[in-house]
């Protein structure tokens, strides 16, 4: 059950010579379980503050594996791909409750603008157990399964993680979809909106995670394409 990932940072932040805000991480904890997931750091700059887009989405991207590797490889025997993703969202959100611990603000005001510029980031991601997968999100993105493409578009206005850390809310939770899968499922996949649909059909062929790479840094050369970011983690089923 192979997944790869890959990522590549847009023209535009290429040109102003601004890091990648996006970050993709897969792994296969046992044989008969996968996880894949894309994030899109998406913080701003407040108060001439610098913006560390990047820094959410790695640190929260990181901590997400850790979760789904660690509960896959204890459990993948008893637990449900739902009851996955349920307990994700509220471990990344005592994750970074836990970091914000970390630091002394001098008011609220400065510890929201830190929230703002460094921990916001949208999250697409799958998780794979034996014959059921599901897809889950908050924000931004593409689901992709055998090629059919759906677009996750919250109009600007995407439920961050984070934002949980400045309204004290605790009951939130991904959207998500489930699959049961068959033997006429080939692939699934999960992008950040720097991609189109007509690329990610470019995905149906098996690549590790190097392959995939090399082949998003040739589409990344042509006109037009990825004039944003771009992250992306695939599981092909029969590979």
């Amino acid at each position: 059950m192979p997944s790869s990932h890959a990522a590549i940072i847009g023209r535009s932040h290429r040109l102003i010579q601004q890091n990648s805000h996006d970050f993709a991480i897969s792994g296969q904890p046992t044989a008969q379980t996968a996880f894949g997931l894309v994030l899109d750091g998406c913080g701003s700059k407040v108060d001439k503050l610098p913006a560390h887009n990047e820094v959410g989405a790695k640190l929260l991207g990181q901590f997400a594996a850790g979760y789904l590797s660690g509960q896959l490889l204890v459990d993948s025997e008893q637990v449900t791909v739902e009851a996955l993703a349920g307990g994700l969202y509220a471990a990344g959100l005592a994750f970074l409750r836990g970091v914000m611990a970390l630091y002394d603000f001098p008011d609220e005001a400065r510890r929201a603008k830190f929230v703002a510029s460094n921990l916001l980031a949208t999250m697409v991601g799958f998780v794979v157990v034996r014959e059921t997968a599901v897809f889950f999100w908050q924000g931004d993105g593409y689901l992709v399964h055998n090629g059919a493409v759906t677009t996750l578009d919250s109009h600007n206005r995407p439920d961050y993680l984070a934002y949980r850390l400045l309204d004290g809310g605790e009951d939130g939770r991904f959207q998500t979809k489930t699959i049961t899968l068959t033997d006429k499922t080939d692939w699934l996949a999960v992008a950040t909106d720097g991609w189109r649909p007509d690329l990610l059909a470019g995905l149906a062929e098996p690549r590790s995670s190097l392959a995939l790479q090399r082949w998003l840094n040739v589409q990344a050369r042509q006109p037009g394409n990825f004039e944003d970011d771009g992250a992306v983690t695939v599981w092909w089923q029969n590979a």
